[in-house]
């Protein structure tokens, strides 16, 4: 019979777990010790080891104790294979979350990586750039700092609620209908970059590939001088204007420093060479 009989310590031991986690065991009624002696010391049945063998490779495979316990209370091969196909379809939708994570993670280092390339500030350029799909959220007036910040929330809170993270930078869109108009900001807002292939919701407007004229350039990204200053430049230049103007903030307030206090911005307006 003493041959039967396994310490707490060496049951612990065996299973490369702690006293504490048997004592919690016995607590929660998971695995009962056979007997305890006048001093509070636990004793084991060789016979359990199997038992416990079974519930440290549950624990390993990320089950609950306590649909552990349940599994145990009327186990059957089909009890035990559906508590394993419960927890498969969670490990599943973990996986595809993580995979959420690690895009958006690459498209946030894709983001700064974009910064490495060296430009002359305040001096216009002409650039190819790709497709980009976007969320767009209308100012309720004027734009100035605080509506800036307090517009983006609007938009961030809404990828937040739709179970996307905004990791592709954001901007003032400013449209072109307005563009000849003294009311340049009627009907700008805040655009948020949105991943290709996720995303397909209300307010998700499409930025085809093409020609930008571009500036790079310290200021807010919705400064109507800076607008005009590129505006100007494209029609010297022999271009024609033939979309909606974006303000993307590469470098926000988080960034400043004894150097710039302002945005790092690139401004973009879609253009096409104009027929001789």
């Amino acid at each position: 019979m003493a041959d039967e009989i396994v310490t707490i310590s060496e049951m612990a031991k065996l299973h490369h777990l702690t006293r504490q986690t048997l004592i919690y065991y016995d607590h929660i009624g998971l695995l009962k010790p056979v007997s305890i002696n006048e001093h509070g010391y636990r004793y084991y049945s060789v016979y359990q080891i199997p038992v416990l063998r079974e519930i440290c490779l549950l624990k390993k495979l990320g089950m609950k104790l306590e649909d552990i316990k349940k599994s145990f209370e009327n186990r059957s091969p089909d009890t035990v294979m559906k508590l394993l196909k419960l927890q498969k379809d969670s490990v599943d939708n973990q996986i595809q979350e993580l995979n959420k994570t690690r895009m958006h993670l690459e498209q946030r280092i894709k983001f700064y990586e974009n910064l490495h390339e060296e430009h002359t500030i305040h001096t216009p350029l002409i650039k190819e750039i790709g497709p980009r799909k976007i969320l767009f959220v209308p100012f309720p007036c004027e734009p100035c700092k605080n509506i800036l910040h307090l517009t983006l929330m609007r938009a961030w809170n809404q990828l937040f609620d739709w179970g996307t993270v905004p990791s592709s930078g954001f901007g003032t869109l400013i449209r072109c209908s307005q563009f000849d108009s003294e009311d340049l900001y009627r009907g700008a807002g805040i655009f948020v970059v949105v991943p290709d292939q996720e995303y397909n919701f209300p307010g998700i407007e499409e930025i085809p590939e093409g020609i930008f004229a571009c500036m790079y350039k310290y200021s807010f990204p919705y400064y109507k001088d800076d607008f005009l200053s590129l505006k100007e430049w494209t029609e010297s230049q022999g271009y024609d204007i033939t979309g909606d103007a974006l303000d993307l903030c590469l470098l926000d307030t988080t960034f400043y420093n004894s150097e710039h206090e302002v945005d790092y911005c690139c401004l973009q307006i879609p253009v096409k060479k104009r027929s001789s």
